[in-house]
């Protein structure tokens, strides 16, 4: 993604420039965007990265194009299943569902956001939240 998308990315994104990773009391996960929003990116359940889980399912969804150019064999929890042949592939083709599963570590999902052109600032942590700014390179 060139820097001017990048920046227009989070123009029109701002709310996600914070994103808040609250722990619940019955052990979910959620992002909560800057202005202490619920987002739809959230995992329960336990035995897993929930963490990376919800930013695996946040940049799925808003950077799906820009996962689609990278090679799932470089990137460990990049997935890039052909709906036709039903089978994994190396690169994304014309009837791949390309999506991140980051149950497999939030250090996955953050390397991957990192290849795209983003980066995640630590800001502050507390008992039930840690705070990160979503920033561009």
């Amino acid at each position: 993604m060139k820097k001017e998308n990048r920046k227009q990315f989070l123009n029109d994104n701002w709310r996600l420039t914070t994103l808040n990773f609250k722990y619940g009391s019955t052990g979910v996960v959620r992002i909560y965007d800057k202005r202490n929003n619920r987002t739809n990116y959230y995992a329960g359940g336990g035995g897993y990265d929930k963490q990376g889980t919800c930013l695996g399912l946040l940049i799925t969804d808003l950077l799906n194009n820009e996962i689609k150019k990278l090679k799932s064999s470089e990137f460990y929890g990049l997935t890039h299943w052909n709906t036709k042949t039903k089978k994994q592939q190396k690169n994304s083709s014309k009837h791949t569902k390309s999506y991140l599963d980051g149950a497999c570590g939030f250090n996955s999902m953050e390397r991957i956001l990192n290849k795209i052109g983003f980066e995640l600032k630590y800001i502050c942590e507390s008992r039930t939240s840690t705070t990160y700014y979503l920033d561009s390179k």
